[in-house]
């Protein structure tokens, strides 16, 4: 069986296994066991590749940034300081649309995995109104928290990208503007334009008595990412070499610590509602998702998938194919500019096109993101499913036509920003 089907054939098994309803967690760990043995690893290497996962700083700090997000959205929540943020937004915004995306988007701006789940609550709140289907609201939310990831200087990805090729995190800023304005434009044709076709006017809202005093409810969202953005920077000068998302858990410490400081709501109340997020079963699923990571390393996926497509000359396809390939099979930006970037910059200086490295660069992170948004692997796909109780399965493809839309689309946007 040839890589591509080996690895058709594990998400084949993972999707049977979430429309059966064995879990995300169980699903993804009988994908990865499928993985190991099609790729030559045998039940006790799968076996020894759980630890070698779990027991990973990276792993650590995923777990701990997912935690202290849900534990600062129950006490956001709990505290109604999200609502009265909420009713103030509201207050002003006239455009449906713009009511709808608002959140994710801000939220977007957190460079922290699994924020869709922080975003989630506020876009079901907004579509109260607006009679949106919660598949609708589903989408709307993933979708729309992704619409930096290509441009936003403190992802990780982006700075890891930059370190790669060599090119300034201003440059590839530079380079990747039109990022966000492609991903929005496609958002607003393929998912949020058929969201709202039979959408009701927006009703002018009602003086709740409230003044101005809802905007005090935006003070901890906004010290969790103005906090995040100096966390990452703090540790990037004061702690160089170790993780930046540190500095995002900092921040989202502080955020809970303002929230709670602002609140009237009491400690039991709070972890009461806290107690709701089912934060054990999505750290299994990140737990899940890591053990699949080692397996694509130990059996090395990438390599048998770069051999596939092919090699030499082929730099521009191998961009436009392999980080779709790996983003789709991790759902995570990380493994995709680690695993492929290096291979692409290699392939391009060995055949001499070095010049054209900001161009493979940036066609390459268009496809990347194609295939992190159309994965059913993705960390914020599966956490905005389980919130709003989507079948992960039957939601694809609707994501599918615009996240293979982002290829074209980045290769055109590459083409004229190279010229």
């Amino acid at each position: 069986m040839t890589p591509v089907l080996s690895v058709a054939a594990v998400f084949a098994v993972m999707l049977a296994g979430i429309r059966l309803k064995l879990g995300l967690g169980l699903s993804i760990l009988a994908g990865s066991l499928v993985l190991a043995l099609l790729f030559g690893l045998s039940p006790l290497d799968w076996a020894l590749a759980v630890p070698a996962a779990l027991l990973t700083e990276e792993a650590f700090i995923l777990c701990a940034i997912i935690a202290v997000i849900l534990a600062f959205s129950a006490l956001y929540s709990a505290s109604g300081q999200s609502a009265r943020f909420m009713r103030a937004i509201r207050g002003k915004v006239r455009s449906r649309s713009l009511l709808l995306v608002f959140f994710p988007a801000l939220i977007g701006l957190l460079p922290m995995p699994g924020g869709a789940i922080f975003s989630a609550p506020m876009v079901q709140k907004a579509a109260e109104e607006l009679d949106v289907t919660q598949r609708d609201q589903t989408l709307i939310n993933y979708w729309f928290r992704h619409l930096w990831e290509l441009a936003w200087p403190l992802y990780p990805g982006l700075i890891l990208a930059s370190s790669l090729a060599g090119i300034p995190v201003t440059g590839l800023v530079a380079l990747m503007w039109p990022g966000p304005v492609v991903t929005a434009f496609l958002g607003w044709i393929f998912i949020l334009r058929p969201a709202l076709r039979h959408a009701p006017r927006l009703q002018a809202p009602s003086d709740d008595g409230e003044g101005d005093s809802g905007w005090s409810g935006g003070i901890p969202l906004f010290t969790a990412i103005l906090g995040s953005i100096a966390g990452e920077w703090l540790c990037a000068t004061l702690w160089p070499g170790r993780p930046m998302e540190y500095g995002v858990i900092a921040a989202l410490v502080l955020a809970s610590g303002v929230s709670l400081a602002m609140a009237r709501a009491k400690w039991t109340e709070v972890l009461r509602e806290a107690g709701k997020d089912n934060t054990m079963s999505l750290l299994a699923v990140v737990g899940a998702i890591f053990i699949f990571k080692e397996i694509l390393h130990q059996g090395h996926v990438v390599d048998a998938l770069a051999g596939a497509i092919g090699g030499g000359n082929a730099v521009f396809i191998m961009a436009a194919t392999l980080p779709f390939l790996v983003g789709f099979v991790s759902g995570i930006t990380i493994a995709f500019v680690g695993a492929t970037f290096p291979l692409l910059f290699g392939l391009a200086q060995s055949t001499g096109q070095a010049h054209l490295i900001p161009a493979v660069l940036s066609l390459g992170f268009y496809s990347g993101l194609a295939g992190i948004m159309a994965s059913p692997m993705h960390i914020c796909y599966l956490m905005t499913c389980k919130y709003f109780h989507q079948d992960p399965g039957k939601l694809l493809p609707r994501i599918l036509v615009p996240g293979l839309m982002l290829i074209p689309a980045g290769a055109a946007v590459t083409w004229l920003m190279t010229l």
